[in-house]
């Protein structure tokens, strides 16, 4: 009987970059097929933008009596500055995105330019009351159906006439 002094355990170097390079080969098919960072940003934007836009819904029922407005400005083609204002306070956040913004509501629709504003109204109800469009001279109408808003064409958002915001299409 012949015994080997030597007995072969693990894997070979060669195995080891062969297994190293699929990998690599694979995980950058992968990558490229699942999508750039945009559509990632553009799906951030539109969850900061409801999270604002459930903010004041809210806020417009714990100031019973004044209610709230939410202004959503663009300032630059990258930045846009959101402010709630309610019980004679004024908050104000940022939100950064080249994303293209529109909005429809009833016959309102349109599309936020830079330097434009569209402005919500809610009751202390946490209705919304009003829609103040940014067309040449700022429309005000009073919200009899739901409020569409979609952002980079992709990304829908749906407020209710009774303020509730949602992720999705109008319903």
């Amino acid at each position: 009987m012949k015994y080997s002094l030597r007995q072969q355990t693990g894997f070979t170097l060669i195995e080891m970059v062969t297994v190293l390079v699929l990998l690599g080969i694979l995980s950058a098919v992968a990558f490229a097929r699942l999508g750039g960072v945009s559509s990632y940003s553009e799906s951030l934007f539109q969850q900061q933008l409801l999270s604002y836009l459930r903010l004041a819904q809210r806020t417009a029922v714990a100031h019973q009596g004044s209610g709230a407005q939410l202004n959503i400005t663009r300032s630059t083609t990258t930045q846009w500055d959101i402010s709630l204002q309610f019980s004679a306070q004024t908050l104000a956040y940022q939100l950064e995105g080249g994303h293209s913004f529109t909005f429809a509501s009833g016959a309102s629709s349109g599309t936020i330019a830079t330097g434009n504003t569209l402005s919500l109204l809610y009751r202390d109800t946490g209705d919304l009351a009003q829609l103040i469009t940014p067309v040449t001279a700022p429309v005000a109408a009073p919200i009899s159906a739901s409020l569409s808003l979609l952002v980079a064409g992709s990304h829908p958002t749906c407020v209710s006439p009774t303020g509730f915001a949602y992720e999705g299409p109008c319903l």
